[in-house]
């Protein structure tokens, strides 16, 4: 039996937040939301399986993130639940879990956390609570250490 792709039916956009616009503060909306400006705040869809976002390679999310339908090409800070399905462009860069029914991710987006797979039954929380403390997260000059290595030694990077 041969199972066909559900296509993607993105809905119209009913709102644009252009470049050199932030706005702070949580954003329900319904529809299609595409984002080339800067959010501070949670972000939802309000119409279950009609509704989407796009974040343009210039802009910034910094939130949890919570539509049917979802393109990134921009920098999420927070978590991301696509119930639907999630596209990543290859500027996309998510700091932060991904949950998605269906993923399409091109080379080039990184995702740095997890990646978990829902389906229609389960709801999982957002547990991103707020700005990301600068001190804590790593780099890639970071040190690695093997924990094989003996105590004082270095790992490879």
């Amino acid at each position: 039996m041969l199972m066909r792709k559900k296509k993607l039916r993105f809905p119209a956009y009913a709102t644009i937040i252009g470049p050199g616009t932030e706005i702070d503060g949580d954003i329900r909306f319904v529809g299609g939301l595409h984002v080339d400006g800067k959010v501070t705040g949670d972000i939802s869809g309000q119409s279950e399986g009609d509704c989407g976002l796009t974040l343009g390679e210039a802009g910034t999310i910094e939130g949890n993130l919570d539509v049917a339908h979802v393109v990134i090409g921009g920098t999420v800070i927070g978590d991301v639940r696509a119930t639907q399905r999630a596209e990543l462009a290859s500027q996309a860069r998510i700091a932060g879990t991904l949950l998605y029914g269906a993923l399409d991710m091109t080379e080039g987006a990184e995702v740095n956390g997890k990646l978990l797979h829902i389906d229609e039954a389960e709801t999982p929380r957002l547990a991103f609570q707020g700005a990301v403390d600068e001190t804590s997260q790593t780099s890639a000059t970071d040190e690695v250490v093997d924990p094989g290595d003996e105590p004082g030694q270095r790992g490879s990077t």
